[in-house]
């Protein structure tokens, strides 16, 4: 008995440390090939190979506009997707290596936080980028806008989060919220922001009004994404190592259901029409109902779906694919593909 509890934490533990390596380790390393390393708070720079592993571009849709961005970190730019042709319309500069991708759907913004600690502010009606503002010294992890409130959320790898007035691009306010922050959301109608980081179990809850952590919830053994449904107030959380999907309760901070997948979830998306949860896995997309929480389809896309985003008006979803640089486009109604696009840039 005793043997089988021993190799059973060391099958524990050994998932856990392939998953850091490849959720938090590679896209550090990925944003350096061809370049001569990591920035860090301290000033140096921390050298690497030039040969990365393949990480996900971060995605965000404009359901406004019918744009879809995402990032390529081997041409430093974003292609941008026009939703109803399902074509590249136009490949936008967005710095040194592009970490995160924000949108504000009411100002027709786009956010771009680079690995150098820069975030781009992107005019979508012109593709011109319109501001840069300086972040400070360490590696942006995560990002999310709040279009009501009229800021913008970065989280960088040492654990502080810069809110950034979008009106006058300057950061008003900073606060920890633990290292490597993976994934960000925010509730436009609470003003609550939610961050997993890297290492703990538990997603903090941030005030919006007051920039400071007001609860702390439990959510299994590796939270790395984050979606809500600002209409339910539901919170879910995929862990990487368990292979769940956390559902929390927005108004009493509790954990209210965990949802069992076929394989192990790297990112998440929301409709908040249909109230569909979309679940990246290994080749697959699992469809959760949120209602039921209960998984009610599959659909298989192939190597690598990483980055998930969805049009809610016009109910389709979004996957970016690592390993063949391109982008699924999904039909909500039916759960089918019906289109690839390929992007402009290799993303690594």
């Amino acid at each position: 008995m005793a043997q089988r509890r021993i190799a059973r934490r060391r099958g524990r533990h050994a998932r856990l440390t392939a998953l850091v390596l490849f959720l938090v380790v590679a896209p550090l390393l990925s944003a350096c090939v061809g370049e001569e390393g990591v920035s860090r708070s301290d000033g140096a720079v921390t050298p690497v190979a030039s040969s990365a592993l393949a990480v996900p571009a971060p995605l965000a849709v404009n359901a406004s506009s019918n744009r879809i961005y995402v990032a390529s970190g081997s041409a430093d730019n974003i292609s941008v997707i026009d939703g109803a042709s399902n074509a590249v319309v136009a490949a936008l500069p967005a710095g040194l290596f592009p970490q995160a991708i924000a949108v504000d759907q009411s100002s027709n913004r786009i956010y771009v936080a680079s690995r150098r600690s820069e975030l781009w502010v992107i005019d979508g009606t012109t593709n011109a980028i319109s501001a840069s503002i300086t972040l400070g010294d360490s590696t942006p992890m995560a990002l999310t806008v709040n279009p009501d409130a009229g800021r913008v959320y970065v989280a960088d790898f040492e654990g502080t989060l810069s809110v950034i007035d979008a009106g006058s691009n300057s950061v008003v306010a900073t606060l920890p919220v633990g290292q490597n922050p993976v994934a960000m959301a925010v509730n436009p109608s609470t003003g609550r922001i939610y961050v997993a980081t890297y290492g703990s179990s538990e997603i903090s809850v941030i005030d919006g009004e007051s920039n400071t952590i007001s609860a702390k919830v439990s959510v299994g053994e590796l939270p790395i994404a984050v979606a809500l449904s600002p209409e339910t107030n539901r919170i879910y959380v995929a862990d990487g190592a368990a292979g769940n999907v956390a559902v929390i309760d927005g108004s009493t901070n509790t954990l209210v259901a965990s949802v069992k997948l076929g394989g192990m979830p790297s990112s998440l998306a929301l409709n908040p029409v249909t109230e569909r949860v979309y679940v990246a896995g290994a080749d697959v997309i699992s469809v959760l109902d949120g209602a039921s929480n209960a998984v009610i389809a599959t659909v298989a896309v192939g190597s690598a779906p990483r980055g998930l985003a969805v049009n809610a008006v016009t109910n389709r979803i979004y996957v970016a694919r690592s390993v063949t640089a391109d982008v699924l486009v999904i039909d909500g109604a039916t759960n089918a593909v019906i289109a690839t696009v390929a992007l402009a840039g290799a993303i690594e």
